[in-house]
């Protein structure tokens, strides 16, 4: 006697007429309420049978991962694999089995967790947290500082969460979650802000890759009382007050503390002090980076284009850069520093300037970067032009002119100006 072909997966026979059959797991029977699904294919052809079959296990996996977590994650897997049987079987079946899940959601779950389920089942959004993920290697790929992309993806990630689809972020919907987490996390204007400026790019690259249509406004915009600005005169509730430049003394009094404290802090600030230099510039600079011959220094580790230059070494501090170079036991100007995870060598040496100035009661609008307008203010008065200044310091220069077509003032022309930068040490 021959024997019986045994059925697919999923599938038995009745009476001639195929049914698609999955058992219940025991931990969870008394969640779904029954020990199996069962419902009939209405097909005698096996093969049709088992692609109509397919289709309706699919729903019911994906009520039993809803019924064994919380999360949205099952109920997003569900949805991206369900999508993925649009390729293979017949859309009529699919969507009964979505709809059939979208009625059950409703009934079960929240409304939003029905919209989000179909909306991805059906194609008709992807999942944004799957996105974010492309995104960040988008921006990677940009040559942004890994450390903004890091603050970015993080703002982004609790973006994502409130908004599982494109289709949610309306400009009405953004505003009041940003105003319900403010409230909730106490969050200042300048981390709503800051949150809003990520979702901003992030809605930039949804239209980029056709998530959104390029014609929809970015709805990503501070609410009124969240707006920060800089003007005097402005009715912003929220006004940001710019660091102060040290007085000439008082950096040296600050400079001399720190001669006590630590002789890499006081290199740090003598050199700052003389060169107007970012304390990122400073601190990665290498020994390979001094010309001692031209009596100059080459920062490429700029912060803007116009910052890479190369400028003069002020004749009161050639002799300790020279020291300093002797001094390297790792190739850095300023030996001995640690890097934090960005590869930054400025981060803990920036603090303990903090703690150095905090110490003799300096406000918080007084930082390292204050060292670099005490520099700038005391080459203005001097009376060094502001393109010469621009050169030093590495901005761009003010003017179209010189801005466009100069290629910078010559070394010597700087060594005369950075001489007038004269403390009383």
């Amino acid at each position: 006697m021959p024997k019986k072909t045994p059925l697919p997966p999923y599938l038995v026979k009745r009476h001639n007429t195929y049914f698609a059959v999955l058992y219940v797991p025991k931990d969870i029977q008394y969640v779904i309420g029954k020990k199996k699904f069962i419902k009939t294919t209405g097909e005698q052809n096996i093969k049709l049978a088992q692609t109509i079959a397919n289709v309706f296990v699919m729903g019911w996996k994906a009520e039993i991962a809803s019924a064994r977590s919380k999360s949205d994650e099952p109920l997003i897997n569900s949805a991206k694999e369900i999508k993925k049987l649009l390729k293979s079987s017949p859309k009529y079946l699919v969507d009964e089995v979505i709809d059939e899940e979208v009625a059950r959601l409703h009934r079960e779950r929240k409304p939003i967790d029905a919209q989000v389920f179909e909306r991805i089942a059906k194609g008709k959004n992807r999942h944004l947290e799957e996105v974010a993920k492309e995104w960040k290697i988008h921006e990677e790929k940009r040559g942004l500082a890994q450390k903004f992309i890091d603050q970015m993806s993080n703002d982004v990630d609790l973006i994502v969460k409130q908004f599982p689809t494109s289709n949610f972020m309306t400009a009405e919907h953004i505003e009041w979650w940003i105003k319900d987490i403010a409230r909730i996390g106490k969050l200042s204007a300048s981390s709503v802000t800051r949150i809003i400026s990520s979702g901003k790019n992030f809605y930039k690259y949804l239209q980029f890759i056709k998530e959104v249509p390029i014609s929809e406004p970015n709805p990503f915009i501070v609410p009124t009382e969240f707006k920060i600005s800089s003007k005097p005169n402005s009715k912003s509730l929220n006004k940001v007050q710019s660091w102060l430049p040290f007085e000439p003394k008082e950096i040296v009094g600050l400079y001399k503390l720190a001669l006590d404290e630590s002789k890499t802090l006081a290199d740090l600030m003598l050199i700052a002090m003389h060169t107007g230099a970012r304390i990122e510039e400073i601190c990665s600079l290498l020994c390979k980076d001094i010309d001692t011959q031209n009596q100059s220094v080459t920062i490429v580790n700029a912060k803007t284009e116009a910052g890479e230059r190369t400028i003069p070494i002020h004749p009161f501090i050639k002799e300790r850069v020279e020291q300093l170079i002797e001094a390297s036991k790792d190739d850095y100007l300023l030996t001995g520093l640690t890097k934090n995870k960005y590869g930054d060598r400025s981060n803990a040496i920036g603090k303990r300037f903090g703690r150095l100035k905090e110490k003799q009661g300096y406000s918080s609008r007084h930082v390292f970067h204050s060292i670099r307008k005490t520099f700038t203010t005391m080459l203005e008065n001097a009376g060094v032009g502001e393109n010469i200044a621009a050169d030093i310091v590495g901005h761009e220069k003010p003017r179209i002119t010189y801005g466009l077509y100069s290629g910078g003032a010559s070394l010597e022309v700087m060594r005369e100006a950075i001489k007038s930068v004269v403390y009383a040490l």
